[in-house]
This record gives structure tokens, C-alpha cells and sequence, in this order.
């Protein structure tokens, strides 16, 4: 036989679980990094090329208190330190990565190594060509919120 109040709380329980799972999803990546990033770490390492210290140096400080502006729309601002517009265009995230397109339609994906409410960590494979030869590595960007 079936009793009333027993299945009351078992109606109850359910729900209880269902509004636990729904709440605990949390934000989705977007959401997440939707906002201002400032810049707080650079790390370059070099797998291919000669030492070309000065031009890590550059990256290292167009980075560091530079901004990263993610707007919910899909676009994005980079800024230098100095306030300076670096780079503008639009932003998706496909699985762990930050697929970036700039007005002249360069595409840059950056791996999401790390994120929450308000730290970002990105790396990048970077290949190029210098009048010392090709250079290569990764870049290991930090952003704080």
C-alpha cells in the first residue's frame, strides 16, 4: 500500500537533487570570461630560433598591466599598459580553447590552462620567421579579473 506522506517526501527529495544539480553547474566558460582580464605574467619558452631576449622583453611588457576586454557580444579589446589599443576583434571558445579573430581576420587559439572567477591562464604555440632564422615556442599568458 502506498502512503501519502512517504511519497510526499520522496516528491520532495527529488526536487531537493534536481535544484542541487541545476544550482552546482555553475557559470559556462564564456560566462567566465566575460569581463576585464589585466595582464600579470608572461613566460616565453623558446623551442626553435636564437635568443631574441629583447623581443620577449617587448611581448613581456605590452602584457603585463595591459588589459584583455572579453564582451559577452563576442568581441574583444587588447589594450598596453599605457591604455594604447593593441588588437580588436571577435572571441569563441570551442571546447578548452580562446578562439581569437582580429579585424584582419588573423586567428589566434589560445589553450585555457586555468580559469575561475578570477584568475586566466593561456598558452600558445607561436611560429615565426626572423632575419636570425625561425623562431618557435610557447607563451604562457596569467590575466587576474
Amino acid at each position: 500500500m502506498k502512503h501519502p506522506i512517504l511519497n510526499s517526501f520522496k516528491s520532495l527529495f527529488i526536487f531537493a537533487l534536481i535544484v542541487t544539480v541545476l544550482s552546482s553547474c555553475g557559470k559556462s566558460t564564456e560566462e567566465m570570461l566575460v569581463g576585464t582580464w589585466s595582464g600579470t605574467d608572461f613566460k616565453f619558452d623558446q623551442t626553435e630560433g636564437p635568443d631574441l631576449a629583447a623581443m620577449v622583453e617587448g611581448g613581456k611588457g605590452l602584457h603585463i598591466d595591459g588589459k584583455l576586454i572579453l564582451e559577452a557580444t563576442g568581441t574583444y579589446i587588447i589594450t598596453s599598459p599605457e591604455d594604447m589599443m593593441n588588437s580588436k576583434g571577435t572571441w569563441k571558445v570551442k571546447g578548452n580553447d580562446l578562439m581569437m579573430t582580429d579585424e584582419a581576420k588573423n586567428e589566434v587559439v589560445y589553450t585555457i590552462v586555468a580559469l575561475d572567477e578570477v584568475q586566466l591562464i593561456t598558452s600558445n604555440e607561436v611560429k615565426m620567421e626572423s632575419p636570425l632564422g625561425n623562431i618557435a615556442g610557447t607563451i604562457t599568458l596569467t590575466y587576474k579579473k
